[in-house]
């Protein structure tokens, strides 16, 4: 196929289709460089690695081999993961509900999870709610908004993982402000 200038090249780009990769199989070292290359892009947990692994049909034994390794340069660490993925959905605004959610999708659970969380986040969950409404206002008063719109922000910050209560704290600091209440 030419190229768009008659080069006789390929375009750039190249075709969509997905070209079939062959499978790693026992290939250790192919392997540990598609690993090494998925960690380059962003960190990520063992089951992220495990599954990407798996999908490029490693053997059950380099999987094993290839995690071993990781976890030995200390590119592996899920307590570590844990701890950096909470603070940064944190700084974005998420609460514990959804960055728990989100630890869980990412294949970490149960103590590493929850001792990443506790680590990675501040204490008070009513603060960090306060602050990604804060963020989310830019600068607006919560007050001044219309019944509607102060609804719509509690709902905001209940789908991003906050607790009830915390939702309640950071809303209702601009008056008697419930949630709970349907009223607009």
């Amino acid at each position: 196929m030419a190229g768009r200038h008659g080069s006789g090249e390929a375009p750039r780009g190249g075709n969509r289709e997905r070209r079939r990769r062959e499978p790693l199989g026992d290939r250790y070292e192919a392997a540990l460089e598609l690993a090494c290359a998925q960690l380059a892009a962003r960190p990520r947990s063992e089951a992220e690695i495990r599954r990407r692994l798996q999908r490029a049909e490693a053997s059950p034994a380099t999987v094993e081999r290839v995690v071993l390794r990781l976890r030995e340069l200390r590119y592996l660490d899920d307590a570590a993961f844990a701890r950096a993925r909470a603070e940064s959905l944190a700084r974005r605004g998420f609460g514990p509900r959804a960055i728990a959610a989100k630890l869980a999708e990412a294949g970490v659970r149960g103590e590493v999870a929850r001792l990443g969380t506790s680590e990675g986040l501040p204490d008070d969950e009513r603060a960090l709610a306060g602050a990604a409404l804060e963020r989310r206002l830019r600068g607006r008063s919560f007050a001044s908004l219309d019944r509607k719109d102060q609804l719509r922000l509690a709902r905001w910050l209940a789908g991003r993982g906050f607790s009830p209560g915390a939702v309640r704290a950071a809303c209702g600091g601009a008056g008697s402000f419930d949630p709970d209440s349907t009223e607009v």
